[in-house]
């Protein structure tokens, strides 16, 4: 996309003379957009990198329905959220033709401040409001109707069985032997089984989906806040909470989760549970990578160690909130 085409493209939205510059292009292609009274916005086109992510979510529909959540997430929180931009029209999604080929685009307001990093993770008050902030996000998910879900990507007990047959699919490309494919395999199955019963296959809670260091904002305030909802549909709660522990050091987990659990103890079965999350995280991560040859190195390094050192324990009984890491 060239300056043109994105010139002609924010003039579909009521912004005064503004300027762009590119972020990156992974799942989407960004930019920082800042118009003349210094507003700055951020522009997503939906065009994966690598065609083996696109997924249920870059559809119009799919895109629609993560945009009317975020509106509504920010009229609940009182604006402290990357809200939607509507164009001159009114409209969530802009369509936008470039060379013959058309593309869905959104426009979000900017949240100032950076990503999280690391070392952030060692300060007690920023793993606090990490968890409360966790906790905040899911307490709106349980008043929020969701439109259009069937166009948003889910990762309940479905998912799981899908992600088996992905990565047994990678035994054949020589990214997995058929030990640690089978190792996997009985991983989510048992994982499955214990979430048996409990509604959907889809999963039963709205999930944020993908909560990592660079998805999280630590603002110019010192406050955290989530973006990236590129993974938001149905799931399990609990995954976000595993995914929020992933972050931290083995030390401070403990703290998270009772800033997002509050008072209430947790019980055996759902610290088990959170065992498990962390397990089909990283596996997660796996499937949605495996299109992307540069990963693959990586993936033959990395399966049998995830296999011996946490999907075996796993299957043994033995707990992984502690010492798992990614």
């Amino acid at each position: 996309m060239n300056d043109q085409h994105l010139a002609e493209l924010l003039n579909r939205y009521d912004l005064d003379r503004p300027e762009t510059a590119f972020l990156r292009h992974n799942e989407n292609r960004t930019y920082r957009v800042t118009d003349a009274s210094g507003t700055n916005y951020l522009l997503r086109i939906h065009d994966p990198f690598v065609e083996g992510m696109k997924g249920v979510q870059h559809t119009r529909a799919g895109i629609a329905s993560e945009l009317h959540m975020l509106e509504q997430w920010g009229i609940w929180n009182g604006g402290a959220a990357q809200a939607p931009v509507r164009n001159r029209q009114g409209e969530l999604v802009t369509a936008f033709e470039i060379d013959g080929r058309s593309c869905d685009v959104s426009l979000l307001s900017w949240m100032d401040g950076r990503d999280l990093v690391k070392d952030d993770m060692d300060n007690d008050e920023t793993v606090r409001k990490l968890g409360e902030q966790l906790a905040e996000l899911h307490a709106f998910f349980r008043e929020y109707e969701p439109v259009g879900m069937e166009a948003r990507p889910h990762q309940g007990r479905a998912y799981n069985e899908m992600m088996a047959g992905v990565i047994h699919s990678g035994v054949a490309k020589g990214l997995f032997t058929s030990q640690d494919a089978n190792t996997v395999e009985q991983t989510l199955r048992l994982i499955n089984e214990r979430l048996a019963g409990r509604g959907p296959d889809t999963g039963t809670d709205l999930i944020h989906g993908d909560i990592w260091l660079n998805n999280a904002i630590l603002t110019t305030g010192g406050e955290v806040r989530f973006i990236d909802f590129g993974f938001y549909g149905q799931g399990y709660a609990l995954t976000d909470a595993a995914m929020g522990a992933m972050m931290l050091p083995s030390e401070k987990r403990e703290n998270f989760l009772n800033a997002y659990h509050g008072e209430v103890a947790w019980s055996g079965a759902e610290l088990r549970e959170i065992d498990g999350f962390m397990l089909v995280a990283i596996i997660g991560y796996y499937v949605f990578q495996f299109e992307n040859e540069k990963m693959h190195e990586w993936m033959r390094e990395r399966m049998p160690k995830l296999c011996e050192e946490h999907c075996v324990p796993f299957l043994n009984g033995e707990r992984l909130l502690e010492r798992i890491g990614f």
